[in-house]
């Protein structure tokens, strides 16, 4: 009772933040920032180590620089993340530019469906406004949160211009329905994700042993769809350019393991430009690879 109770009130203040112009967002994020970085000192800890482990070559003063360029970006994105409940087509044409959606609609107009690998760097929850200007069927896949009501808001708010969310477990047979049924679509994933232990593809990614969902490469392989790279930019504060590259056209050429290598590269190139925009509070590299398990890439 209490636990509904408290979600309830949770929810009733994050749509009351929603309501506010961004002007006071980007005022609130600021008193946020203080008191995540300096009170609350949120996952401090984690991302000074991932920072270090990254980036090896760096000086303490290049880290810590980093470390709170990183704070007050993410305070940014977590209210960002909230205003998206009351956010409109306007203010995404206004914060969210589209690049090479054309590069992605000529394979609508030849038939095929794609998968678009992004990762959780600058803004991906403003992704959402893909319908905009692309001509398939967008479909989000998502890790569901633990709280059911929380879990039903978030979405809400992703598929409000258009794109279809649907959970991690369920996407498989989402394609499956679409390749029956002759329907072209979008399917957009972040891959950087820490996956279950069971999973046992393994990569060197920023310096470190690191776990992959073989996921994406298994569906553009299996079904031979183009597999696309999302880069977001941030341009000034709140506007963003996502920027949409061919990274293989033709999955099929190629293996599991050499699809996501690929990604892994492309990520890394886009991190080691501006790492202070990626989501280093996550526990990324918290499991150990087995000694039984190769490393690939």
């Amino acid at each position: 009772m209490q636990s509904k109770f408290s979600t309830d009130i949770g929810i009733f203040f994050l749509k009351l933040v929603a309501h506010l112009p961004f002007a006071f967002i980007y005022l609130l994020s600021d008193i946020f920032y203080y008191v995540v970085f300096y009170l609350i000192r949120y996952r401090k800890d984690v991302v000074l180590h991932n920072l270090t482990n990254a980036f090896p070559e760096k000086t303490t003063q290049e880290i810590l620089r980093i470390q709170k360029k990183y704070y007050r970006h993410f305070c940014d994105l977590t209210l960002e993340s909230i205003k998206m409940i009351r956010m409109k087509n306007a203010d995404y044409e206004k914060r969210m530019e589209i690049k090479n959606a054309a590069l992605v609609n000529r394979f609508f107009d030849s038939g095929k469906s794609v998968v678009v690998l992004t990762m959780h760097y600058n803004n991906w929850e403003w992704s959402n406004c893909f319908p905009r200007e692309i001509k398939h069927r967008i479909l989000g896949v998502y890790k569901p949160l633990h709280n059911k009501k929380f879990d039903r808001l978030m979405n809400h708010s992703r598929e409000k211009q258009g794109a279809e969310m649907v959970a991690n477990a369920n996407i498989l047979r989402r394609i499956l329905q679409a390749e029956k049924n002759n329907e072209m679509v979008f399917t957009w994933l972040a891959g950087d994700q820490t996956p279950p232990v069971f999973h046992s593809r393994w990569f060197t990614f920023l310096n470190q042993e690191a776990m992959f969902y073989p996921g994406p490469a298994f569906i553009s392989k299996r079904f031979n769809q183009p597999l696309f790279f999302q880069k977001i930019e941030k341009k000034s504060r709140g506007k963003y350019i996502t920027h949409l590259e061919m990274l293989i056209e033709n999955p099929q050429d190629f293996s599991e393991n050499e699809i996501l290598t690929t990604y892994i590269q492309k990520m890394e190139e886009v991190i080691r430009k501006n790492p202070e925009f990626y989501l280093w509070s996550h526990k990324r590299w918290k499991h150990k690879r087995p000694e039984n398990v190769p490393l690939h890439g």
